[in-house]
């Protein structure tokens, strides 16, 4: 069985492609494919016979083993929504906590806009980044 000059997977007869990284496929001669000690590190086994070889599959909907799954996700989007909203009235009662006084005036919101927006951007960035699942 001809194997994928990219990630050596076997590949049956006839595509013109690999299934699993999409390379495109030459028929190539005994004498061409690579022993075992000539391919990379990470594609050797230590016993004769086995293969290690797996394609690595990545999903932002599926639940990976670090990953919470598509409810997981949704929630967490929707709690990061929720604290960008709350937030400001949140800080600016901080504030008058704090310090004793409130803080007027269109530069407050202006800062809080600064930094929330990259910050929720940046969460919601890795909640939803795709994860590995197999």
């Amino acid at each position: 069985m001809p194997t994928c000059p990219s990630c050596r997977a076997n590949v049956p007869d006839g595509p013109a492609w690999c299934n699993q990284c999409y390379a495109s496929i030459e028929v190539a001669s005994a004498a061409e494919t690579p022993s075992p000690d000539e391919r990379p590190l990470w594609l050797r086994s230590n016993a004769p016979g086995v293969r290690i070889e797996q394609a690595t599959e990545f999903s932002r909907w599926r639940k990976g083993p670090t990953s919470f799954g598509p409810v997981g996700r949704v929630l967490l989007t929707f709690g990061v929504f929720v604290l960008l909203v709350v937030g400001y009235p949140l800080l600016r009662g901080l504030m008058v906590a704090s310090v004793g006084f409130d803080v007027p005036g269109t530069g407050f919101v202006i800062m809080y806009v600064c930094v929330a927006i990259p910050s929720g951007a940046y969460l919601l960035n890795r909640v939803w980044k795709r994860d590995r699942i197999a």
